[in-house]
Protein backbone atom coordinates (compact mmCIF):
# COMPACT_ATOMS: atom_id res chain seq x y z
CA UNK A 1 0.00 0.00 0.00
CA UNK A 2 1.82 3.11 -1.22
CA UNK A 3 1.97 5.91 1.85
CA UNK A 4 1.56 10.24 1.68
CA UNK A 5 4.56 10.90 4.18
CA UNK A 6 3.61 9.00 7.29
CA UNK A 7 5.80 10.02 10.63
CA UNK A 8 5.25 7.96 13.91
CA UNK A 9 6.36 10.03 16.44
CA UNK A 10 7.47 8.36 19.46
CA UNK A 11 6.08 5.40 20.74
CA UNK A 12 5.60 4.30 24.69
CA UNK A 13 4.64 1.45 26.67
CA UNK A 14 3.26 2.56 29.66
CA UNK A 15 2.51 -0.37 31.99
CA UNK A 16 1.40 -0.95 35.63
CA UNK A 17 -0.17 -3.20 37.67
CA UNK A 18 -1.32 -2.86 41.17
CA UNK A 19 -4.23 -4.98 43.03
CA UNK A 20 -7.07 -2.73 43.95
CA UNK A 21 -7.98 -1.65 47.51
CA UNK A 22 -10.59 -4.51 48.83
CA UNK A 23 -13.41 -2.96 51.13
CA UNK A 24 -15.06 -5.84 51.74
CA UNK A 25 -14.38 -7.11 55.21
CA UNK A 26 -17.55 -8.57 56.74
CA UNK A 27 -18.16 -11.75 54.97
CA UNK A 28 -21.65 -13.59 55.05
CA UNK A 29 -22.71 -16.88 53.77
CA UNK A 30 -26.63 -17.66 53.47
CA UNK A 31 -28.45 -20.34 54.58
CA UNK A 32 -30.86 -21.70 57.39
CA UNK A 33 -27.87 -21.93 60.21
CA UNK A 34 -26.07 -19.44 61.53
CA UNK A 35 -22.29 -20.40 59.91
CA UNK A 36 -19.53 -22.17 62.03
CA UNK A 37 -16.27 -21.47 62.49
CA UNK A 38 -15.25 -23.79 59.66
CA UNK A 39 -17.86 -22.39 57.02
CA UNK A 40 -16.02 -21.27 54.07
CA UNK A 41 -16.46 -17.25 53.09
CA UNK A 42 -15.22 -15.41 50.08
CA UNK A 43 -14.05 -11.98 49.70
CA UNK A 44 -12.63 -10.36 46.66
CA UNK A 45 -10.54 -7.58 44.58
CA UNK A 46 -9.28 -7.07 41.30
CA UNK A 47 -6.15 -5.16 39.75
CA UNK A 48 -6.29 -1.57 38.79
CA UNK A 49 -8.65 -1.00 36.34
CA UNK A 50 -10.04 2.09 34.27
CA UNK A 51 -13.11 3.58 33.70
CA UNK A 52 -15.37 0.48 32.22
CA UNK A 53 -13.43 -2.64 33.67
CA UNK A 54 -14.64 -4.54 35.83
CA UNK A 55 -13.47 -3.32 39.42
CA UNK A 56 -13.33 -4.25 42.87
CA UNK A 57 -16.08 -1.61 43.60
CA UNK A 58 -18.38 -2.50 40.72
CA UNK A 59 -17.90 -6.13 41.00
CA UNK A 60 -21.29 -7.58 42.09
CA UNK A 61 -21.54 -11.83 41.70
CA UNK A 62 -19.37 -14.04 40.60
CA UNK A 63 -19.01 -17.70 40.32
CA UNK A 64 -16.73 -20.16 42.17
CA UNK A 65 -15.31 -23.94 41.52
CA UNK A 66 -13.98 -25.59 43.90
CA UNK A 67 -12.14 -28.94 43.84
CA UNK A 68 -10.61 -31.69 45.88
CA UNK A 69 -8.07 -34.54 45.01
CA UNK A 70 -5.63 -34.03 43.04
CA UNK A 71 -4.74 -32.52 39.87
CA UNK A 72 -4.88 -35.81 37.86
CA UNK A 73 -8.04 -36.91 39.74
CA UNK A 74 -10.34 -33.93 41.32
CA UNK A 75 -13.27 -34.24 42.72
CA UNK A 76 -16.03 -31.47 42.19
CA UNK A 77 -16.32 -29.85 45.52
CA UNK A 78 -18.38 -26.68 44.16
CA UNK A 79 -20.05 -26.63 41.34
CA UNK A 80 -20.63 -23.42 39.57
CA UNK A 81 -21.98 -21.42 42.93
CA UNK A 82 -22.94 -17.59 42.62
CA UNK A 83 -21.62 -15.37 44.76
CA UNK A 84 -22.96 -12.19 45.41
CA UNK A 85 -22.34 -8.97 46.92
CA UNK A 86 -25.36 -7.33 49.34
CA UNK A 87 -25.96 -4.00 50.37
CA UNK A 88 -23.49 -3.74 53.27
CA UNK A 89 -21.31 -4.98 51.11
CA UNK A 90 -20.72 -8.69 52.21
CA UNK A 91 -20.57 -11.83 49.97
CA UNK A 92 -23.23 -14.25 50.33
CA UNK A 93 -23.40 -17.77 48.57
CA UNK A 94 -26.16 -20.55 49.42
CA UNK A 95 -26.15 -23.90 50.33
CA UNK A 96 -23.17 -22.80 53.20
CA UNK A 97 -20.46 -25.16 52.68
CA UNK A 98 -17.67 -26.62 55.13
CA UNK A 99 -14.11 -27.01 54.79
CA UNK A 100 -13.27 -30.58 54.29
CA UNK A 101 -11.55 -32.42 57.41
CA UNK A 102 -7.64 -33.37 56.29
CA UNK A 103 -8.29 -31.94 52.85
CA UNK A 104 -6.88 -29.28 50.19
CA UNK A 105 -9.62 -27.40 48.34
CA UNK A 106 -8.58 -25.55 44.70
CA UNK A 107 -10.83 -22.37 43.77
CA UNK A 108 -11.23 -21.25 40.52
CA UNK A 109 -13.88 -17.76 40.30
CA UNK A 110 -15.09 -15.98 37.31
CA UNK A 111 -17.19 -12.97 36.36
CA UNK A 112 -19.63 -12.41 34.40
CA UNK A 113 -20.87 -15.73 34.50
CA UNK A 114 -21.62 -16.90 31.48
CA UNK A 115 -18.10 -16.85 29.98
CA UNK A 116 -16.98 -20.07 31.61
CA UNK A 117 -20.76 -22.11 32.31
CA UNK A 118 -21.31 -25.17 33.48
CA UNK A 119 -17.88 -26.95 31.27
CA UNK A 120 -15.72 -25.10 34.20
CA UNK A 121 -12.16 -24.22 34.80
CA UNK A 122 -9.94 -27.04 34.39
CA UNK A 123 -10.93 -27.88 30.88
CA UNK A 124 -9.91 -25.22 28.06
CA UNK A 125 -12.79 -22.40 28.27
CA UNK A 126 -13.99 -21.73 24.56
CA UNK A 127 -14.77 -17.93 24.09
CA UNK A 128 -16.14 -15.80 21.71
CA UNK A 129 -14.65 -11.64 22.35
CA UNK A 130 -17.11 -10.30 19.50
CA UNK A 131 -18.55 -7.48 19.29
CA UNK A 132 -15.81 -6.57 22.23
CA UNK A 133 -17.65 -4.56 24.81
CA UNK A 134 -17.56 -7.68 27.86
CA UNK A 135 -14.50 -7.28 29.83
CA UNK A 136 -13.76 -10.86 31.72
CA UNK A 137 -11.77 -11.70 35.19
CA UNK A 138 -10.61 -14.97 36.52
CA UNK A 139 -9.19 -15.67 39.81
CA UNK A 140 -7.42 -19.19 41.43
CA UNK A 141 -7.06 -19.52 45.34
CA UNK A 142 -5.22 -22.99 45.57
CA UNK A 143 -4.16 -25.97 48.33
CA UNK A 144 -6.07 -24.03 51.26
CA UNK A 145 -7.43 -25.71 54.14
CA UNK A 146 -10.03 -24.47 56.54
CA UNK A 147 -9.10 -25.73 60.16
CA UNK A 148 -10.55 -23.47 62.44
CA UNK A 149 -9.66 -19.86 62.57
CA UNK A 150 -7.03 -20.72 59.50
CA UNK A 151 -7.98 -19.38 55.97
CA UNK A 152 -11.52 -19.48 56.83
CA UNK A 153 -11.62 -16.91 54.54
CA UNK A 154 -11.24 -17.80 50.62
CA UNK A 155 -9.55 -14.35 49.45
CA UNK A 156 -9.67 -13.99 45.16
CA UNK A 157 -7.61 -11.29 43.15
CA UNK A 158 -8.93 -11.24 40.12
CA UNK A 159 -7.61 -10.88 37.05
CA UNK A 160 -7.87 -9.75 33.49
CA UNK A 161 -8.65 -12.28 30.88
CA UNK A 162 -8.49 -9.96 27.23
CA UNK A 163 -6.50 -7.30 26.15
CA UNK A 164 -8.48 -3.86 25.87
CA UNK A 165 -7.48 -1.61 23.06
CA UNK A 166 -8.55 2.39 22.79
CA UNK A 167 -8.01 4.26 19.58
CA UNK A 168 -8.09 7.99 20.14
CA UNK A 169 -7.55 10.74 17.30
CA UNK A 170 -6.06 14.31 17.35
CA UNK A 171 -4.99 17.04 14.76
CA UNK A 172 -2.90 19.55 16.04
CA UNK A 173 -2.66 21.85 12.80
CA UNK A 174 -5.27 24.98 12.67
CA UNK A 175 -5.15 25.61 9.50
CA UNK A 176 -6.64 21.46 8.73
CA UNK A 177 -9.96 20.43 9.81
CA UNK A 178 -9.67 16.67 9.86
CA UNK A 179 -12.98 14.75 9.47
CA UNK A 180 -13.42 11.22 10.33
CA UNK A 181 -16.20 9.26 8.71
CA UNK A 182 -14.77 5.46 9.79
CA UNK A 183 -12.35 3.47 12.30
CA UNK A 184 -12.24 0.28 12.87
CA UNK A 185 -9.83 -2.68 14.09
CA UNK A 186 -9.70 -5.08 10.76
CA UNK A 187 -8.57 -8.99 10.47
CA UNK A 188 -8.23 -9.50 14.53
CA UNK A 189 -9.31 -13.21 15.78
CA UNK A 190 -12.14 -13.45 17.75
CA UNK A 191 -12.16 -16.46 19.06
CA UNK A 192 -9.83 -18.45 20.98
CA UNK A 193 -9.65 -21.13 24.10
CA UNK A 194 -8.50 -20.07 27.61
CA UNK A 195 -6.90 -21.32 30.22
CA UNK A 196 -7.03 -20.95 33.85
CA UNK A 197 -3.89 -21.21 35.70
CA UNK A 198 -2.94 -23.55 38.31
CA UNK A 199 -1.14 -21.18 41.24
CA UNK A 200 -2.65 -18.29 42.80
CA UNK A 201 -3.48 -15.30 41.65
CA UNK A 202 -3.14 -13.28 44.00
CA UNK A 203 0.76 -13.71 44.29
CA UNK A 204 3.40 -11.73 41.54
CA UNK A 205 2.53 -12.34 38.28
CA UNK A 206 4.47 -15.20 36.30
CA UNK A 207 3.53 -17.97 34.11
CA UNK A 208 2.54 -20.17 36.74
CA UNK A 209 -0.53 -18.00 38.14
CA UNK A 210 -1.64 -16.05 34.57
CA UNK A 211 -4.14 -17.60 31.98
CA UNK A 212 -3.44 -18.19 28.58
CA UNK A 213 -4.87 -18.46 25.46
CA UNK A 214 -4.40 -21.16 22.58
CA UNK A 215 -6.04 -22.19 19.02
CA UNK A 216 -7.37 -18.18 18.39
CA UNK A 217 -9.02 -18.20 15.21
CA UNK A 218 -11.91 -16.61 13.49
CA UNK A 219 -10.87 -12.86 12.27
CA UNK A 220 -13.11 -9.87 12.08
CA UNK A 221 -13.58 -6.22 12.04
CA UNK A 222 -14.54 -4.44 15.10
CA UNK A 223 -15.93 -1.68 13.99
CA UNK A 224 -15.11 2.00 16.25
CA UNK A 225 -16.97 4.57 14.70
CA UNK A 226 -18.96 4.39 11.18
CA UNK A 227 -21.01 7.77 10.09
CA UNK A 228 -23.96 7.20 8.11
CA UNK A 229 -24.44 10.88 8.26
CA UNK A 230 -22.96 14.14 7.56
CA UNK A 231 -23.44 15.08 11.41
CA UNK A 232 -22.21 11.60 12.36
CA UNK A 233 -18.72 12.50 11.19
CA UNK A 234 -15.96 13.39 13.72
CA UNK A 235 -14.14 16.48 13.54
CA UNK A 236 -10.56 16.22 15.62
CA UNK A 237 -9.23 18.78 17.62
CA UNK A 238 -6.18 19.12 19.63
CA UNK A 239 -7.95 17.24 22.19
CA UNK A 240 -7.64 13.69 21.44
CA UNK A 241 -11.18 12.32 20.89
CA UNK A 242 -11.64 8.56 22.21
CA UNK A 243 -12.78 6.83 18.85
CA UNK A 244 -13.92 4.01 20.94
CA UNK A 245 -16.59 5.97 23.24
CA UNK A 246 -18.32 7.49 20.70
CA UNK A 247 -22.15 7.46 19.41
CA UNK A 248 -24.03 4.91 17.04
CA UNK A 249 -24.04 1.98 19.28
CA UNK A 250 -20.75 1.40 18.59
CA UNK A 251 -18.66 3.23 21.92
CA UNK A 252 -16.82 1.58 24.62
CA UNK A 253 -13.48 0.11 25.35
CA UNK A 254 -12.51 -2.83 23.01
CA UNK A 255 -11.91 -6.37 25.10
CA UNK A 256 -9.85 -8.55 22.45
CA UNK A 257 -8.57 -11.98 22.33
CA UNK A 258 -4.91 -11.12 23.20
CA UNK A 259 -3.12 -12.48 19.79
CA UNK A 260 0.31 -12.25 18.16
CA UNK A 261 -0.25 -9.30 15.52
CA UNK A 262 1.27 -9.18 11.77
CA UNK A 263 2.19 -6.15 9.78
CA UNK A 264 4.07 -8.07 6.77
CA UNK A 265 2.08 -6.68 3.62
CA UNK A 266 1.21 -3.17 4.55
CA UNK A 267 -1.93 -3.97 5.16
CA UNK A 268 -2.93 -7.01 3.29
CA UNK A 269 -2.98 -10.58 3.91
CA UNK A 270 -3.06 -11.35 7.59
CA UNK A 271 -2.07 -8.20 8.68
CA UNK A 272 -3.82 -6.42 11.74
CA UNK A 273 -4.22 -2.36 11.55
CA UNK A 274 -6.42 0.10 12.42
CA UNK A 275 -8.34 1.57 9.21
CA UNK A 276 -9.24 5.28 9.19
CA UNK A 277 -11.88 6.81 6.50
CA UNK A 278 -11.55 10.48 7.07
CA UNK A 279 -10.84 13.65 4.53
CA UNK A 280 -9.00 17.10 5.28
CA UNK A 281 -9.79 20.56 4.15
CA UNK A 282 -8.62 23.94 4.41
CA UNK A 283 -9.81 25.44 7.53
CA UNK A 284 -9.94 29.20 5.62
CA UNK A 285 -11.20 28.64 2.55
CA UNK A 286 -13.07 24.88 2.69
CA UNK A 287 -11.55 23.61 0.10
CA UNK A 288 -10.49 19.81 0.21
CA UNK A 289 -6.30 18.91 0.43
CA UNK A 290 -6.81 14.91 1.07
CA UNK A 291 -7.66 12.99 -0.94
CA UNK A 292 -6.47 14.72 -3.74
CA UNK A 293 -5.52 13.93 -7.28
CA UNK A 294 -2.16 12.75 -6.14
CA UNK A 295 -2.84 10.33 -3.75
CA UNK A 296 -2.63 6.42 -4.26
CA UNK A 297 -5.63 4.46 -5.66
CA UNK A 298 -4.57 2.38 -2.61
CA UNK A 299 -5.66 5.15 -0.19
CA UNK A 300 -8.78 6.34 -2.27
CA UNK A 301 -12.43 4.38 -1.22
CA UNK A 302 -14.12 4.25 -4.21
CA UNK A 303 -17.72 4.81 -3.53
CA UNK A 304 -17.26 7.02 -0.22
CA UNK A 305 -19.88 8.58 0.86
CA UNK A 306 -18.03 11.55 1.54
CA UNK A 307 -14.77 10.50 -0.98
CA UNK A 308 -12.68 9.94 1.66
CA UNK A 309 -9.56 8.45 1.61
CA UNK A 310 -8.24 5.74 3.48
CA UNK A 311 -5.16 4.82 6.38
CA UNK A 312 -3.53 1.68 7.66
CA UNK A 313 -1.90 2.05 10.90
CA UNK A 314 -0.18 -1.11 11.92
CA UNK A 315 -1.15 -2.70 15.67
CA UNK A 316 1.93 -3.89 15.98
CA UNK A 317 5.02 -2.05 16.38
CA UNK A 318 9.22 -2.30 16.86
CA UNK A 319 7.98 -2.14 20.92
CA UNK A 320 5.20 -5.35 20.88
CA UNK A 321 4.24 -7.66 18.37
CA UNK A 322 1.55 -9.37 20.27
CA UNK A 323 -1.51 -8.50 23.25
CA UNK A 324 -0.84 -10.25 26.65
CA UNK A 325 -3.73 -10.51 28.78
CA UNK A 326 -4.86 -7.77 31.31
CA UNK A 327 -2.79 -4.98 28.75
CA UNK A 328 -4.69 -1.88 27.95
CA UNK A 329 -3.08 -0.62 24.62
CA UNK A 330 -3.54 2.91 23.70
CA UNK A 331 -3.13 4.04 20.61
CA UNK A 332 -2.89 7.64 19.36
CA UNK A 333 -3.22 8.69 16.30
CA UNK A 334 -2.24 12.28 15.04
CA UNK A 335 -3.49 13.16 11.80
CA UNK A 336 -1.84 16.82 10.32
CA UNK A 337 -0.44 17.57 7.05
CA UNK A 338 3.05 18.64 5.13
CA UNK A 339 3.37 21.54 2.90
CA UNK A 340 2.04 20.06 0.27
CA UNK A 341 -0.34 18.10 1.75
CA UNK A 342 -1.00 14.77 0.00
CA UNK A 343 0.31 14.16 4.06
CA UNK A 344 -0.72 12.26 6.85
CA UNK A 345 1.41 12.61 9.69
CA UNK A 346 0.67 9.62 12.36
CA UNK A 347 1.94 10.40 16.20
CA UNK A 348 2.45 9.30 19.92
CA UNK A 349 0.92 6.02 20.04
CA UNK A 350 1.07 4.87 23.50
CA UNK A 351 0.39 1.55 25.61
CA UNK A 352 -0.79 1.28 28.76
CA UNK A 353 -0.82 -2.05 31.03
CA UNK A 354 -0.62 -3.50 34.30
CA UNK A 355 3.33 -4.33 34.03
CA UNK A 356 5.96 -1.45 34.92
CA UNK A 357 7.40 -1.67 31.32
CA UNK A 358 8.04 1.46 29.50
CA UNK A 359 9.58 1.43 25.58
CA UNK A 360 9.84 4.13 23.30
CA UNK A 361 11.04 4.37 19.71
CA UNK A 362 11.12 6.28 16.57
CA UNK A 363 10.42 5.71 13.05
CA UNK A 364 10.31 7.73 9.86
CA UNK A 365 8.93 6.41 6.47
CA UNK A 366 9.81 9.11 3.28
CA UNK A 367 7.25 9.71 1.14
CA UNK A 368 5.10 7.75 -1.03
CA UNK A 369 7.07 4.30 -1.42
CA UNK A 370 10.50 4.72 -0.87
CA UNK A 371 11.84 4.31 3.25
CA UNK A 372 14.26 5.62 4.90
CA UNK A 373 16.29 3.80 7.65
CA UNK A 374 14.92 2.76 10.23
CA UNK A 375 15.87 3.68 13.95
CA UNK A 376 14.57 2.35 16.69
CA UNK A 377 15.59 3.00 20.04
CA UNK A 378 14.86 1.78 23.20
CA UNK A 379 15.41 3.46 26.75
CA UNK A 380 13.78 2.99 30.19
CA UNK A 381 11.67 6.14 31.28
CA UNK A 382 10.27 6.53 34.87
CA UNK A 383 7.56 4.12 35.73
CA UNK A 384 4.02 6.52 35.68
Amino acid sequence: MKHPLLIFAPLTVATAMALGACSETDIAVNGTDAPSDNAIRFAANTEFSRAGDITTNNLTAFNVYAYTGTATSPTTFMENVEVTKTGSNTWTYSPIKYWPANEAVDFYAFAPASWVGSGGPLKPVAYDSYPGSEDIIYAVSPDLKGSVGANAQVLFNFRHALSKVTVKMSSSNADLVVKVSNVALANLNSKGNFHFPTGSTAEKPSEANVGTWTDQNTPLAYLLHMAQTESDLITLTTTATDMTDTDLGLGGGKYLIPQTLNWRSNGNGKDNYITVMCSVYDAKSGAKLWPNANTPSENVVEGSTFGDGLLKFPLSTSAFSAWQPGYHYVYNLVINSNEDMGAIEFGTPTVDSFVDVETTYEQTMAPWNSLTAFKPFIKPLRPF
